[in-house]
């Protein structure tokens, strides 16, 4: 029975493995690429002892634990010490992220487009599709843990071990297939792929925020956490295995439950029921948008609190990040009560701009994914009943725009609201809503430009569109890390949020705002005369 459940297991990981070579060399290319490239630049950035203290007064600090995870390190510090401080957590997100999009493309998308169903149909195993997935996932992770150990070998960072290295590329390496094995649970639980995904990035949201606060507030209760394990690795000091042991744990329990429940639901169905619709069609159902709004609504609003959420969670900690006094207790006899008072706002401001483009790219991610959905629903042929009726292609793909560019600026609105309640109800002295609305003022003409491109993409080079998230991924990763690893100017400049002042410490350019929303409104012309021109996609 066992073998009749894995039947043809073998042909379909090698199915899977040509049908994805390109995707995974490309997430290969990138993950190892990035990390070896920041890591033999360190030596260059912190090679004095002056770099490195200042770099570690910074790294302690309450909103870099927020956002790096805990320093642990002890002196004396070395280079390797700070860059698995800032590196690794960083690159842990990735690592799920990586691990979420293609364990969703290869189980549910295909449940999805039906592809599942015609496999099922010959002589495979009911079990086989999983096993392959598993496997590929396993192989991909292997791959980029090796590479991530070997990268650092070759990087000979002062002060790095060969165990310490080791330790980084394998705990990442075993991270990324347990969250991997956690989405393809997930995926036995919702009943779409879009449902997936946004459980998916739920689970990986709620536990970065409870990291975050355990971090800064009881660093022991980041034990309680799975993405908190990869920081207690103690790299290069103690070099803790039990993380690595822990996420191999978690990664074989999730994927034994998974095949259980896969075993027993069958095709296109889940643990969540979806709920049952009208009898007749409501009379505000009369057009693509509407149409849109329907199929999307769950996951914009499931965006809109999410974000919400996490602005709230930031926000939680700004009396500590702001606390100057408790830091430092002779600051507040240097400075006297109004200046202390000051000098801590500047500190939660800083902390404020930093988190802004957190929450700008959060924003741009259901905002791009809504947007290349166009794409994707013609591929599915929603879109070919669409147009047997009196649709124009112009008023399908002003639908998809328009509510991407509501979304996008809807999801950035929540998260600043979020910020703005929680500071209002946690501080003694909180940030006025004014600040917030600058931010937003600030950021949104720059993220209408990337949106635009997505579009623009989705009309002229659909095969492409891939591209619309490479950008947004650049674009995190170079103002995010951009100080830090000593980014140069015109590097962050690649996309326009690197164009944007850094508010609300400094005032709103709105000569960029304009030129942004310029381009913004050009790109969007000459993406909707692309879409009119072009076939639909296959």
């Amino acid at each position: 029975m066992k073998g009749q459940l894995g039947a043809q297991t073998g042909t379909l990981i090698r199915f899977n493995l040509k049908r994805d070579w390109k995707k995974n060399l490309i997430w290969i290319a990138v993950m190892t690429g990035l990390f070896a490239v920041i890591a033999a630049k360190f030596d260059g950035i912190y090679g004095t002892q002056a770099a490195l203290n200042e770099i570690v007064k910074t790294l302690k600090m309450p909103a870099m634990v927020a956002l790096f995870g805990a320093f642990t390190a002890k002196a004396p510090y070395t280079t390797a010490k700070v860059f698995a401080t800032e590196m690794v957590v960083f690159m842990a997100l990735f690592m799920v992220i990586m691990n979420i999009m293609i364990a969703v493309a290869a189980t549910r998308t295909d449940e999805d487009d039906g592809r599942l169903e015609l496999i099922r149909a010959h002589a495979v195993g009911r079990l086989a599709p999983l096993f392959a997935v598993a496997t590929e996932l396993t192989i991909l992770n292997g791959l980029v843990g090796v590479l991530f150990g070997l990268g650092l070998q070759v990087a000979q960072l002062s002060g790095a071990t060969t165990t310490g290295n080791w330790l980084i590329g394998l705990g990442l390496g075993t991270l990324g297939w347990a969250f991997g094995m956690l989405t393809l649970l997930l995926a036995q639980v919702a009943t779409s792929a879009s449902g997936t995904t946004m459980l998916s990035y739920v689970v990986l949201g709620g536990m970065y925020i409870a990291r975050m606060g355990t971090d800064v507030s009881h660093p022991r209760l980041t034990w309680w956490i799975p993405f908190g394990w990869i920081e207690k690795m103690d790299v290069y000091q103690t070099a803790h295995w039990l993380p690595v042991g822990l996420y191999g744990l978690m990664g074989l329990v999730c994927l034994a439950v998974a095949l259980g429940l896969s075993a027993q639901r069958d095709v296109g169905a889940g643990l969540i029921s979806p709920r049952r619709g009208r009898r007749q069609a409501s009379l505000w159902l009369r057009g693509p948008a509407t149409l849109l709004w329907r199929q999307s609504r769950g996951m914009m609003i499931a965006w809109l609190l999410g974000n919400f959420i996490l602005g709230a969670s930031y926000a939680s900690i700004f009396n500590t990040i702001g606390d100057l006094a408790k830091s430092n207790p002779m600051i507040k006899q240097l400075l006297g009560t109004s200046a202390l008072a000051a000098a801590n706002r500047t500190v939660v401001k800083n902390f404020i701009a930093v988190l802004a483009v957190v929450m700008v790219i959060v924003a741009l991610i259901p905002a791009v994914q809504l947007m290349l959905k166009l794409v994707g629903d013609e591929q599915k042929g929603v879109l070919h009943q669409v147009y047997a009726t009196a649709t124009s292609r112009w008023h399908v793909w002003i639908s998809y725009t328009g509510w991407a560019l509501v979304l996008g600026s809807g999801v950035l609105l929540s998260g600043l609201a979020g910020m703005y309640l929680m500071g209002k109800i946690t501080m003694t002295d909180p940030i006025r809503w004014s600040t917030y609305w600058q931010i937003f003022c600030a950021y949104v003409p720059a993220m209408l430009v990337m949106i635009a491109a997505a579009s623009a993409l989705a009309g002229w080079l659909p095969k492409w569109r891939v591209v619309a998230w490479a950008w947004v991924g650049y674009a995190f990763f170079s103002l995010y890390l951009g100080n830090l690893i000593d980014l140069p100017r015109w590097a962050r400049r690649l996309t326009p949020i690197g164009f944007v002042n850094k508010v609300p410490i400094k005032a709103i350019d709105w000569t960029t705002s304009g030129w942004c929303l310029a381009i913004a409104v050009l790109i969007l012309i000459i993406a909707a005369f692309g879409y009119r021109r072009r076939d639909l996609a296959q």
